[in-house]
């Protein structure tokens, strides 16, 4: 499923811990809550996983936070991201 959300930032890792190879690229994403949870209120991040970790020097220069489209899949994994299409810079409310 296509989404229109504000991607806060990214990471990339790719290395070996404790024998263990990893490859990946992480984004965060922020996302409503759950209507269902009683105790909080309004957004909070979400870590999305997406890809390996050249998809992290793609990005890593965008000057978050930015707009993105994002090709979303619920999974047995959670939530992973199989596109990334930057929009544009988030627009900031005028106070006034």
């Amino acid at each position: 499923m296509e989404q229109r959300v504000q991607v806060l930032g990214c990471k990339g890792f790719k290395g070996d811990v404790e024998g263990v190879t990893y490859d990946s690229t992480t984004l965060y994403v922020v996302l409503p809550v759950s209507k269902r949870a009683g105790t909080e209120a309004g957004y909070n991040v979400k870590e999305v996983k997406f890809g390996k970790e050249e998809e992290f020097q793609k990005m890593k220069g965008l000057p978050f936070p930015i707009v993105a489209e994002l090709d979303l899949e619920i999974n047995t994994k959670g939530i992973e991201c199989f596109g990334f299409k930057a929009i544009g810079p988030v627009q900031q409310e005028k106070k006034g």
